[in-house]
């Protein structure tokens, strides 16, 4: 990875810790891109990125069906968009780790079983920081 990327992705790693949402977006049954509102949780790098649906939820269902996907967040001058695959993740462990107090609002709590974690990992990024960008592999 060149030097200019390496700086690209540690710039997007400070940008996505301090964002709170971004888009999400799918494959729906018919093949068409869904997209929709996430609130991200606790992200810490764009590598690897954890939100929360219902197990219940489209979201869930498409991404049974097809684990492809896309997150996009944004600022003033700074894109970032990611392309990889999402898992949705059902152990008590994850639950645990990425509850919200404020989720008490959806779920019955972090045992409730209809709650899930989704486990978004990239595969391809494109990033423009202020005015430098590019489209490339993360690793």
């Amino acid at each position: 990875m060149s030097t200019t990327n390496a700086n690209l992705i540690e710039k997007a790693n400070q940008i996505i810790q301090l964002q709170a949402n971004a888009s999400f977006g799918v494959i729906d049954e018919n093949g068409y891109p869904s997209v929709s509102a996430i609130s991200l949780c606790n992200p810490e790098t764009i590598a690897t990125l954890y939100f929360t649906t219902t197990l219940d939820s489209n979201k869930a269902k498409r991404l049974t069906a097809n684990s492809k996907a896309s997150i996009n967040a944004f600022t003033d001058a700074n894109n970032i968009t990611l392309v990889g695959k999402a898992e949705i993740l059902t152990d008590q462990d994850s639950k645990n780790k990425y509850w919200k107090e404020w989720f008490c609002e959806v779920y019955a709590g972090p045992t409730d079983p209809n709650y899930c974690v989704i486990q978004f990992t990239t595969e391809r990024v494109s990033l423009w920081i202020g005015e430098d960008g590019g489209e490339f592999p993360l690793a």
